[in-house]
């Protein structure tokens, strides 16, 4: 049966394409575009003063945090020369603080940037995973294009029932050693990245993040708001940043698995990780920024969550020591001690927080005792002994002069009622 006749659109064969005709050669050969050439590298120092003065214009916080996302801007153009790369956490007391706005300036003065809101986990991992960037043999991390990945609303994102995979997938970018592994394949998603949201970070992450804390406007306070004309601003001092990373690439290279000089004292190893390549690129910009870099770090890990765990450990030490270690402080004694301290949280706790100061402890495997002292009602305390192993696992060894320097407190209390 001829199905050709029945239906006419059924046919046994496509009919063949009509030929096209040859285009004529063109008289001259394409042109081809070629990136601009990169200009002279700037004065570095003048560099980083001009994008700190153009974040004070938009963004309201202390001088250390200005510091920290001028050095994080200028590092995402060098990262892959390094073996970690810092993130950070940006966070605010209050909504309103320019959470998004720092983003966005950040996406405009950073390296190959990518910015989303309130993305997916499932989104994320396919733009992350979606360019070529499978760990294969023999072929080198550096030929991956460097990515600057910004998300906004995290809160949204770290939902908890889908939150484990994207969790692994960017924990695991933070060193070029690590890989993300999908079935048979492993992938490299190495590459700084940025996160603003309403709620504390996952511990995981917030513990490889610098802590970025925005204020809200005041009234009396003038910002610009990121119109056409900061954006080219910020385009300007883009190309700058490209040509001073390009110019000073090799060195950067040269040191970027050596420990810089002068550390912050009292860092976790996530910490220093994050610290490492802001300081040599700060040592390399040169004038004031090593010594301003240095005293940005120590501040803002100081104040983080973590490092207030870790104060409250240095404190307890320091009441034993002052004490001349007795064996022994009843919990009414330490309160007592630690409220005292006037910079630190717990001065705002009472003599009923024991239980406050048992949660900050309880992780430390340091729980609190009964004593008994003659006939006297049994009473809680804390033994030494039992701060020992966290003291030497956590926290930095006791300086040679604390001895003398606890001579001289003593000293001075005995002579304080004499001089009154």
């Amino acid at each position: 049966m001829n199905f050709s006749k029945l239906l006419p659109a059924f046919r046994k064969s496509p009919d063949r394409q009509p030929k096209q005709e040859r285009l004529p050669r063109p008289s001259q050969p394409l042109a081809v575009i070629q990136p601009k050439p990169l200009g002279p590298p700037p004065e570095p120092v003048e560099m980083l003063n001009a994008i700190t003065g153009f974040l004070r214009r938009h963004l309201i916080c202390d001088d250390h945090q200005y510091t920290l996302l001028a050095l994080w801007i200028v590092h995402t153009w060098c990262a892959r020369h390094f073996p970690a790369v810092p993130y950070l956490h940006i966070r605010s007391a209050e909504s309103q603080s320019a959470k998004t706005l720092c983003l966005r300036l950040l996406a405009a003065l950073s390296n190959s940037p990518w910015i989303a809101t309130g993305a997916h986990p499932r989104s994320i991992m396919d733009n992350l995973l979606i360019a070529d960037r499978r760990v294969l043999p023999g072929k080198p991390l550096d030929s991956q294009p460097p990515h600057t990945i910004l998300l906004d609303d995290c809160h949204h994102t770290f939902a908890p029932s889908e939150r484990q995979p994207v969790l692994a997938l960017l924990n695991s970018g933070t060193q070029v050693s690590c890989s993300y592994v999908d079935g048979l394949v492993r992938y490299s998603v190495f590459g700084p990245k940025a996160f603003a949201g309403n709620t504390p970070l996952p511990r995981s992450l917030g513990s490889r993040c610098i802590p970025i804390v925005l204020r809200r406007k005041k009234p009396a306070d003038v910002i610009v708001r990121f119109n056409p004309e900061a954006a080219a601003s910020a385009a300007r001092l883009a190309r700058s940043l490209e040509s001073w990373a390009a110019a000073n690439s090799p060195a950067l290279a040269s040191v970027a698995h050596q420990i810089p000089a002068r550390l912050p004292a009292g860092l976790s190893a996530r910490q220093q990780d994050c610290a490492e390549s802001l300081l040599h690129i700060a040592d390399r910009i040169g004038g004031v920024w090593p010594d301003r870099a240095r005293a940005a770090l120590g501040a803002v890990f100081d104040s983080s969550d973590d490092s207030q765990t870790l104060r409250m450990l240095a404190d307890v030490r320091v009441l034993f020591f002052l004490k001349d270690d007795p064996t022994y402080l009843a919990t009414r004694d330490l309160l007592a001690a630690l409220i005292g301290l006037a910079p630190r949280p717990w001065a705002n706790w009472t003599s009923r927080s024991g239980n406050r100061l048992a949660a900050r402890l309880h992780p430390f495997g340091i729980y609190s005792r009964d004593f008994h002292k003659g006939s006297s009602p049994a009473f809680k305390g804390y033994q030494r002994a039992d701060f020992l192993d966290a003291w030497e696992r956590y926290l930095p060894p006791i300086p040679a002069d604390w001895h003398e320097h606890r001579s001289k407190l003593k000293k001075a209390a005995e002579e304080r009622p004499a001089s009154s």
